[in-house]
């Protein structure tokens, strides 16, 4: 008789886990930070910036009252800025209503910001061993091969047929082990392509395994298009300073600092790069030539950003900003200094 799918499950990430940070505390708040960091972010580029955080700001209040500023400094390296204010939403909500302590009660934190049921899930059961399942993109793979699920990964039926073969296996005695182990068996063996079923530990029974589907499974939409962006921006360096602007809010980057342009996500000719400089900032810049060209991606778009030289007419509401780590500047515009500057850009991303 084979065994149970947890026994099997745990007793190979006893023998098989990583070593990572987040998973030697208990700590709620931390392990909060954790997951709201590991969204759509890679485990290693994860590492440094979680022990930097944490010990910059260890619990929800420490974090509640930080500016956009130190936000944007503590969350170098991650991207997805939202994430960022969202989890201080929730820090400040936290403070607010519950004295500072994240709350153990499921219902009180799926009512925090940023929160959603794969987060309430991996809170609840890593930090107060409460069993409730949690869902991401590797436990919906595992899920659709092993029970061979052939909807589409992200339609009802799939999402409850997943949701439901989750909850047959948990194991309530660990289920935060189990919701990591789970995980863990779809970053590191269950793998999107070219998955290792030789070393799986459930694969006795995995349906696609013994169909020979796995890889059609799990079913996805097919990809968005790329959309080509040529963008373009003035570069004045001056000193230790760059002219730049504050990205508005509802805009990719919002609040950090950009070269000045029409956007990021806007193609724009030479001329129409000198309208926009008037029409956003009221400001007369003579623009020359292209100093460095890079490229960005945001979502699906594909940006090739060109830097003109310029000469400062009339400034109008640009600023002169420090290249330092203290200041934000988004990603774009550190990788132009990078190219102009050599070495290193200025650490915010």
């Amino acid at each position: 008789m084979t065994a149970r799918f947890a026994d099997r499950l745990l007793a190979w990430f006893d023998a098989h886990r990583r070593d990572l940070p987040w998973r030697r505390t208990r700590d709620p708040w931390a392990i909060w930070v954790s997951e709201i960091m590991l969204q759509q972010t890679r485990v290693e580029a994860v590492r440094a910036a979680w022990q930097r955080f944490v010990q910059r700001f260890p619990t929800p209040a420490s974090f509640a009252g930080a500016s956009d500023d130190e936000l944007f400094a503590a969350w170098r390296g991650l991207g997805y800025y939202r994430r960022a204010r969202l989890l201080r939403d929730g820090a400040r909500r936290v403070v607010a209503e519950h004295g500072g302590v994240v709350p153990n009660d499921p219902a009180a934190l799926a009512e925090l910001p940023g929160i959603g049921d794969y987060t309430l899930g991996a809170i609840a059961s890593i930090a107060f061993a409460q069993a409730l399942p949690a869902v991401d993109g590797n436990v919906e793979r595992v899920a659709a091969r092993h029970r061979g699920i052939a909807d589409e990964i992200r339609s009802r039926p799939a999402r409850e047929r997943v949701r439901a073969a989750v909850l047959g296996w948990l194991d309530h005695e660990r289920p935060g082990d189990f919701n990591q182990a789970l995980m863990e068996l779809g970053a590191m063996v269950c793998t999107p392509t070219s998955p290792a079923c030789d070393r799986c530990p459930v694969a006795a029974d995995c349906t696609a395994r013994r169909a020979g589907t796995t890889a059609a499974l799990p079913v996805r939409k097919p990809r968005r298009a790329p959309v080509a962006v040529t963008a373009r921006a003035a570069c004045v360096l001056r000193g230790a300073c760059a002219l730049g602007a504050r990205v508005p809010d509802g805009e990719p980057n919002a609040g950090q600092v950009e070269l000045p342009g029409a956007g990021v996500l806007v193609s724009a000719t030479e001329a129409e790069l000198a309208q926009a400089l008037r029409r956003r900032f009221a400001a007369r810049l003579e623009l020359g030539p292209v100093l460095a060209t890079v490229r960005h991606a945001i979502t699906h778009h594909r940006i090739d950003l060109h830097a003109h030289a310029a000469t400062v007419r009339e400034r109008g509401r640009l600023q002169w900003f420090p290249l330092d780590e203290a200041t934000p500047w988004s990603t774009p515009a550190r990788k132009v200094f990078g190219r102009l500057l050599g070495g290193e850009a200025p650490a915010q991303t």
